[in-house]
């Protein structure tokens, strides 16, 4: 116990913080470094996961009614007014019960971070997005697009896992099923799809 007491002297804490996240500002040092509270980083990860199964489900839907003549162009459409509505829905979300809880209308820091956690359903689909324009300037065939943007979904689930976990204070075995898990649950999606098809 004496050497817990010497390690918080020796950095200056009463006490030990289990995560303490922190974002660069600019290169120039301790001063320009925002601690990110541990709700905002929640409501950041949350949203990215609403976003990326949001995303893939979407894709899941309409990989059975796309034909070969289906225009690429109207599936880039309703994968943006899917997540677009998902986005909205968040968004609104959170202000009303903001609304409710402070009896205030989010300002300043508060809407920022709204923003910042609701932003995360659309950076989910922003890669897919990107695979489906491709197809609809030519560079891929729609199918193999769609295809393409579910494995993306898949694997960005597995990241998204990986960072919820990595500083974590969970087993290795345990943070390994939590990202199988997820990543698992993508891949149930698209298995799915596979046998319906």
């Amino acid at each position: 116990m004496a050497e817990m007491g010497l390690v918080q002297r020796l950095l200056g804490q009463d006490g030990f913080e289990p995560i303490r996240l922190v974002t660069e500002v600019s290169g120039a040092g301790e001063a320009n470094r925002e601690e990110i509270p541990v709700e905002q980083v929640v409501a950041l990860l949350r949203e990215r996961v609403y976003g990326a199964m949001t995303c893939l489900a979407t894709l899941a839907v309409l990989v059975r009614y796309t034909a070969p003549d289906t225009s690429p162009w109207s599936r880039v459409l309703d994968v943006a007014v899917a997540t677009g509505g998902l986005w909205a829905a968040s968004l609104l979300a959170d202000w009303v019960a903001h609304l409710g809880a402070h009896h205030s209308a989010p300002r300043g820091r508060a809407a920022l971070r709204m923003l910042q956690a609701s932003g995360q359903i659309v950076e989910a689909a922003v890669l897919p997005l990107l695979v489906l324009i491709a197809a609809a300037v030519g560079l891929l065939s729609l199918s193999n697009a769609m295809w393409i943007a579910m494995w993306i979904l898949v694997v960005e689930l597995g990241v998204i896992a990986l960072l919820a976990v990595r500083m974590a204070q969970l087993r290795w075995w345990q943070k390994l099923f939590t990202i199988t898990g997820l990543v698992g649950v993508g891949v149930l999606v698209v298995c799915i799809k596979i046998l319906a098809h």
